[in-house]
């Protein structure tokens, strides 16, 4: 990196965390990533126009994050993306290593494209096990009785995370340099460049067009589904083979 991370926002007004959320929550939303090295990177945020607003806590714009993702023992929930399932899910906890604060979060993807995002705020950092409210918060959102009891952790994420919002088309966009997915059996990949994702409502933003501009298109990316393909050569990954080749180095 040739500048620090956090100075790539460093132009921008800042908004706190209730404030993003308030003007952008997009629980319900159209998810876009991107990968691009880190030069392409500074010249992308040099160019967004001065109305975003750049999240900061605590005089810090850039965090640290770590997630764990659970699965069934037959990996329903990375199949379901591997095999493009009209209706899947994701379960994770988040820990904000910076505030030691961590969420369970249940993301569900619908029929028409659009990801469903559930969070439940724990006191205490759960990391790699479900408490008895993840559990039950499992369940209800997926409405599966019992179900959250049958889930493992299968792999951790960790990762560097700036986040701009546009308070008036509703969207958001976050950049995650160092991304790092490691299996519960010590396998490790990372991803070469930062990953650039862009959240919005409604179709594409003038954020993605920018992106388009300078010769960027969305590419298939998840951190769990790909970060499995990517460490187990036994799963299907065809879906993230030129993504893999590409952007992850082993």
């Amino acid at each position: 990196m040739t500048i620090p991370f956090e100075s790539l926002v460093a132009r921008f007004p800042s908004i706190g965390l209730e404030g993003i959320e308030d003007l952008a929550l997009l629980e319900q939303r159209f998810d876009r990533k991107y990968v691009v090295d880190i030069q392409e990177a500074e010249r992308f945020f040099t160019i967004l126009p001065p109305t975003l607003f750049a999240l900061e806590i605590g005089e810090h714009r850039s965090f640290s994050y770590e997630s764990c993702y659970f699965d069934t023992a037959d990996l329903e929930s990375f199949r379901g993306t591997a095999h493009r399932r009209r209706r899947r899910w994701k379960v994770r906890t988040r820990s904000y290593t910076d505030t030691d604060t961590s969420t369970v979060e249940v993301k569900v993807r619908e029929q028409r494209g659009q990801s469903l995002k559930y969070r439940l705020f724990e006191d205490a950092p759960s990391r790699q096990t479900l408490t008895t409210d993840a559990t039950e918060f499992i369940d209800k959102v997926l409405n599966k009785d019992r179900f959250a009891e049958t889930l493992t952790p299968t792999l951790q994420t960790s990762y560097q995370r700036i986040s701009v919002v546009d308070p008036e088309r509703l969207v958001r966009l976050t950049a995650d340099l160092n991304v790092r997915c490691r299996t519960v059996d010590g396998r490790e990949v990372s991803v070469n460049g930062v990953v650039i994702e862009t959240k919005s409502a409604e179709g594409p933003s003038p954020l993605d067009r920018t992106l388009w501009r300078q010769g960027h298109r969305p590419i298939p990316l998840s951190k769990y589904a790909t970060g499995m393909a990517a460490t187990h050569s036994a799963l299907p990954g065809n879906k993230w083979h030129r993504t893999i080749n590409q952007h992850f180095t082993r």
